[in-house]
């Protein structure tokens, strides 16, 4: 989720302020006008301003949400508007507070578990710019005045070093432009999807990917199913909010199939999308017509689970990463010592 000059912080602390006062019966423009008046970021005062002006000039709240998109997901301002419609306002904000401070702690516990990986790739990077740089052409010059021959792994190590240092301003624009193109490419519409592919289809990638749109899809539908909205409508909202184009594109199948009159599960199912899991939680759900308290427990589950899947996604990618690391440098130290210590024999 992506909030244009307004912390992501910021607009779940207006939730739950929002949903504390509605719930103490303080009318939607004084709630609005408390809030606009409290210390946040000058982008979301404007915001929020612009909001309870709407608001007071006679504009439906979720119509003066979704006038600021960047801020207010869909998702958020649709909810709104059934709460506007069956007068239950205070408790789809409480909903929704639930929801997005949920969603919130779950990013933030994949993009912590992601750093110390990333951390260990850079280094492996940074090993070999500073061998290639500063270490081995030290090395060259003892090995040329020592004389004798050099065997095959040093000269190809040789080789590479003499390649970065000759084209290292080539190399760091090169790399630039790959990192931005390829960012700029995966904000297109196939960018997004062939990204979105990849999430579900990597070895380790793939289990956190399904395991979070799981436990977000599971948490969603329970918040739907309690606003009153039909099965149908429920899907296609769900359909467009997990921000994952894959997800969206194949289960617009499955919506079609229970039009049709198929059953929930199995259309699913057909989808690939999911762990078996939920699957045979939502068949529950549909046989004893407990929806509702099954994927509220299934989505705490899964939830688990994506701690879980990060965790070994971690414990597998660090090992990996140090051997790698090792290797570089057990190569560069066996290139140049090969050749010292076969002349050094021969004196």
């Amino acid at each position: 989720m992506h909030f244009n000059k307004v912390r992501f912080n910021e607009v779940i602390v207006f939730f739950r302020q929002f949903a504390v006062m509605l719930k103490a019966g303080i009318p939607i423009s004084d709630c609005l006008n408390k809030l606009q008046r409290q210390k946040v970021s000058k982008s979301f005062k404007k915001i929020l301003k612009s909001v309870y002006l709407d608001v007071n000039s006679g504009i439906l709240l979720s119509d003066a949400f979704a006038k600021h998109p960047d801020v207010f997901p869909k998702f958020f301002t649709s909810m709104v508007s059934i709460g506007e419609a069956s007068g239950a306002l205070d408790e789809i904000m409480t909903s929704m507070a639930d929801y997005y401070e949920n969603d919130r702690k779950i990013k933030k516990k994949v993009s912590s578990a992601m750093v110390y990986p990333t951390l260990l790739i850079c280094m492996i990077f940074f090993v070999m710019f500073f061998l290639c740089v500063f270490v081995l052409p030290q090395f060259e010059s003892t090995i040329t005045q020592l004389g004798g021959e050099v065997p095959k792994i040093t000269l190809i190590i040789m080789s590479i070093s003499k390649f970065v240092q000759k084209y290292i301003l080539f190399i760091i624009f090169g790399l630039i432009i790959i990192i931005f193109g390829t960012a700029s490419f995966f904000k297109t519409e196939k960018g997004r999807y062939i990204k979105d592919a990849l999430k579900f289809s990597l070895p380790i990638i793939s289990k956190i990917e399904k395991n979070l749109i799981t436990a977000r899809f599971s948490r969603a539908f329970v918040i739907l199913l309690r606003s009153g909205m039909n099965i149908v409508d429920i899907l296609e909202n769900l359909r467009k909010m997990l921000g994952n184009s894959v997800f969206e594109r194949k289960f617009h199948q499955a919506i079609n199939e229970i039009k049709r009159g198929k059953r929930i599960a199995p259309s699913i199912e057909d989808t690939h999308l999911f762990p078996q899991m939920l699957i045979e939680m939502i068949n529950v759900g549909e046989n004893t017509g407990n929806m509702e308290e099954v994927l509220e427990s299934t989505g705490s589950y899964f939830e688990s689970q994506v701690e879980s899947s990060i965790a070994k996604a971690v414990a597998i990618v660090e090992p990996v990463a140090i051997v790698f690391l090792g290797l570089i440098v057990a190569l560069v130290v066996l290139a140049v010592l090969v050749p010292i210590m076969s002349m050094m024999n021969a004196i």
